[in-house]
């Protein structure tokens, strides 16, 4: 593992999980649905995502499909881990690629992604429960024919930086993120189907030179059926708070 400040261990290409271990489709999951508001694609998107109460084990990822211009589609969202050497919870922040064309320099990414083509990149951080943390993904900068995207943890009330996911570079043909997307809740280990989680999805942003724009909350929808999950959602002040509960919790 690789300090990043004193808030971070990353995971390097052995830490990385495969999704889908569960024996699920995504079609079977819970899904998500969410939009900016913006009236084009933007250059930046923040999501953002608090957790209330988890186990400190491995087992669900609330992803974010965050889909580009072209159709390619990386993802990015949030994993609850173990907790670090000092008995604080983590999360391990994801953003990731399937494009055959994505490289990376980056030391937080790996080549691959859920055992094919692509690149996936993580940080573990240790989080307080019930804090607002943000996706903050751009695409930085354009040279040439590449284009180089990036992804860091924000807190979303300070704006402070707690965590660099990673970065990858894409054709610059891929073009810049849609104004709205969808996503999925995944027990991608077996041992998520017997948890609890509550979480709270904040209002997404989208930015585009130099104008954001917001609109409602995200929504969480159930399968009608082959789920090993179901959602219970209730609007806060904070955001949309929903409980996650697999099958064999309890």
């Amino acid at each position: 593992m690789t300090p990043f400040g004193r808030f971070v261990m990353v995971a390097g290409a052995a830490g990385l999980l495969v999704l889908g271990t569960a024996g699920q489709s995504w079609a079977s999951t819970p899904t998500s649905s969410w939009t900016t508001g913006a009236p084009t694609p933007v250059t930046e998107l923040e999501l953002p995502m608090a957790f209330q109460s988890a186990p400190d084990a491995a087992g669900m990822y609330f992803a974010y499909y965050t889909t580009l211009e072209s159709g390619t589609r990386p993802y990015a969202g949030f994993q609850p881990k173990p907790a670090d050497a000092d008995g604080n919870p983590t999360l391990q922040a994801v953003f990731s690629s399937f494009n055959a064309a994505a490289t990376t320099t980056d030391s937080h990414c790996s080549p691959g992604a859920d055992g094919g083509a692509g690149v996936s990149c993580a940080v573990r951080f240790p989080y307080a429960k019930g804090t607002m943390y943000t996706l903050d993904l751009k695409r930085a900068s354009v040279t040439g024919d590449t284009q180089l995207m990036t992804g860091d943890v924000v807190n979303t009330s300070t704006g402070a930086v707690v965590a660099h996911i990673g970065s990858f570079s894409l054709p610059a043909t891929s073009g810049r993120f849609k104004k709205s997307d969808g996503g999925f809740i995944e027990p991608y280990l077996t041992a998520g189907c017997s948890q609890q989680v509550t979480v709270t999805y904040g209002v997404p942003v989208g930015t585009e030179a130099g104008v954001s724009s917001t609109a409602t909350l995200p929504t969480v929808t159930d399968p009608a059926s082959g789920s090993c999950l179901s959602t219970a959602a209730t609007t806060t002040s904070q955001g949309r708070q929903v409980t996650v509960t697999g099958n064999a919790f309890g």
